[in-house]
């Protein structure tokens, strides 16, 4: 019997605390509007775990790409416990960036943003990525089950009110 060589992606229960932090916190501002979680509960648990200070990076962020992105992201609700192939290519690009490798965050977000795009993205990506690191919350690089969009042949168009970011 022959074993698959293709890693199956994690998703959000098998993530470390910084993660699912981190996503939660992707996703409630992303989606910001709907009734829970609020703004005021995002800075609430981030002060809790001592990440309050990153809130305005994580927003900085969220607009860069509400603002530039030539390709939806996709961001799932705060409590759903699978994860879009965006969420993992955001979150590969804020463990980068705790590394200091600015070239994977830009590889990472350039899949959504223009190259412009991706480099104003840089400046609040470091930002957040120092106050999750000096709190201890470490982010690992994770390379599992991301999709070669250089290799993708289609390109899709997304009609406005669609359930992504863009």
């Amino acid at each position: 019997m022959q074993q698959s060589t293709h890693a199956r992606p994690l998703e959000l229960p098998a993530l470390t605390a910084a993660e699912r932090l981190f996503v939660w916190g992707f996703r409630a501002k992303a989606r910001s509007g709907g009734a829970v979680p609020t703004a005021a509960d995002v800075q609430q648990v981030y002060d809790h775990f001592r990440v309050g200070d990153a809130v305005p990076s994580l927003e900085a962020i969220i607009e860069i790409f509400a603002c530039t992105a030539h390709t939806a992201v996709e961001v799932h609700c705060p409590t759903c416990p699978r994860m879009s192939d965006s969420e993992h290519r955001i979150l590969r690009a804020i463990a980068a960036a705790q590394q200091e490798r600015d070239d994977v965050v830009r590889e990472q977000f350039e899949c959504w943003l223009p190259p412009v795009g991706a480099d104003w993205a840089l400046a609040p990506v470091r930002g957040l990525a120092t106050i999750f690191r000096m709190a201890g919350l470490i982010l690992p690089d994770r390379r599992v089950g991301l999709v070669d969009h250089d290799r993708m042949m289609a390109m899709k168009s997304w009609r406005v009110g669609s359930p992504t970011l863009h």
